[in-house]
């Protein structure tokens, strides 16, 4: 759309500038609304009726107005919506429908962990390690115990032998406890 400057535009052409400049949706009782309420105050030469300067419109649109606030020209049909990203400190607030999804998404996710836990399919945390604590110490006081049960069982071995044995398994169990 081609306009001269200093050229003052109704509502309606100035909705129509609006589109074609910037490709977001705007109308004409949109455009009404902003300027009534203030929100375009250089473009707006007078509001009743509206009539908008051509030249500073688009500009003031664009830094006045975030692009959550327009009004669809179809109410009933949502727009899509592209997936929102967790906000990072310094940026602006994520919007409220966006913020309302995360939050149900996530409070179904702990019903969901809540289910399976009464249900016995999960185990709390603590629990297991304590027992995996448990099972290690039983093992390791086991093991260590070989060379002198062996001593019992076998008579004819020597201490060197014993202690032969006792060495092999502490270096064993050391390899297990760093991961080797």
């Amino acid at each position: 759309m081609v306009v001269a400057q200093g050229e003052v535009l109704t509502a309606g052409k100035g909705a129509d500038l609006i589109r074609t400049e910037t490709g977001r949706s705007c109308t004409r009782q949109n455009l009404e609304k902003l300027c009534k309420q203030g929100r375009l105050p250089r473009s707006t030469v007078s509001a009743a009726p509206v009539r908008v300067l051509a030249e500073t419109l688009v500009s003031e649109y664009l830094s006045s107005i975030d692009r959550r606030q327009t009004v669809r020209e179809r109410p009933g049909i949502a727009e899509p919506q592209p997936p929102a990203a967790p906000p990072r400190r310094g940026e602006e607030i994520p919007d409220y429908n966006d913020s309302r999804a995360r939050s149900e998404f996530e409070k179904a996710n702990l019903l969901e962990l809540d289910r399976k836990a009464k249900e016995g399919l999960l185990l709390d945390r603590a629990q297991v390690e304590k027992a995996a604590a448990n099972v290690a110490t039983i093992v390791r006081t086991k093991l260590l115990a070989v060379p002198t049960r062996a001593r019992q069982r076998i008579p004819h071995l020597t201490l060197e032998e014993v202690a032969i044995l006792d060495e092999l398994q502490r270096e064993a169990l050391e390899e297990l406890a760093h991961g080797r």
